[in-house]
């Protein structure tokens, strides 16, 4: 079965006939820990450049190794602060879900391999995938949450595939086929 070309997620047919689907590839969220540790580590070189030439200028040669001190102590000061918000903003959506009790349904990233699905350590039978809807959480102050949601036939999700809003009809329609679903 071929797969349609999609503008953020990624399907890959695996050498033993296993189809890897990965939902939207980088969230927003992600994003912006990535680049708050980029500026934050940025910062920290620039800064540790400046004292160390400021101080250099100052001292004599002899203290050469109090600089290095300083500007080791200036850097790694700089790289913990870009860390923090680094791993709350990265990590803290998947810690969020796993307390909630949600993470079950999240199906960023998963395998199918005709009989079941596997995603993280969790396993389900295609049989019990009824069919796949089209779904959006709007939130008031942050963008929406746009997902393929991969229901039971009583209706229960059993999970979601986090799409960008241009691939959410092709990967409902993909997801679909693949599940061979209605």
């Amino acid at each position: 079965m071929s797969h349609p070309t999609f503008h953020a997620a990624i399907v890959e047919n695996m050498h033993n006939g296993v189809v890897r689907i990965r939902g939207k590839e980088k969230t927003d969220i992600e994003i912006a820990g990535k680049l708050t540790f980029k500026l934050f580590f940025g910062f920290g070189c620039i800064a540790t450049v400046i004292i160390s030439v400021l101080n250099y200028s100052q001292l004599d040669s002899n203290e050469l190794s109090f600089i290095l001190q300083e500007a080791a102590f200036i850097l790694i000061f700089f790289t913990i602060m870009g860390l923090i918000p680094y791993l709350l903003l990265t990590y803290g959506v998947n810690i969020l879900r796993v307390v909630s009790g949600h993470h079950k349904l999240w199906w960023d990233d998963f395998t199918f391999d005709g009989e079941s699905v596997k995603s993280r350590m969790y396993k389900f039978k295609a049989s019990d995938i009824a069919f796949v809807e089209s779904r959006t959480k709007k939130f008031p102050d942050n963008d929406s949450w746009h997902y393929a949601s991969i229901m039971k036939s009583n209706g229960v999700e059993i999970g979601r595939v986090m799409v960008a809003y241009r691939d959410k009809k092709k990967m409902v329609k993909y997801l679909s086929d693949l599940f061979e679903t209605s």
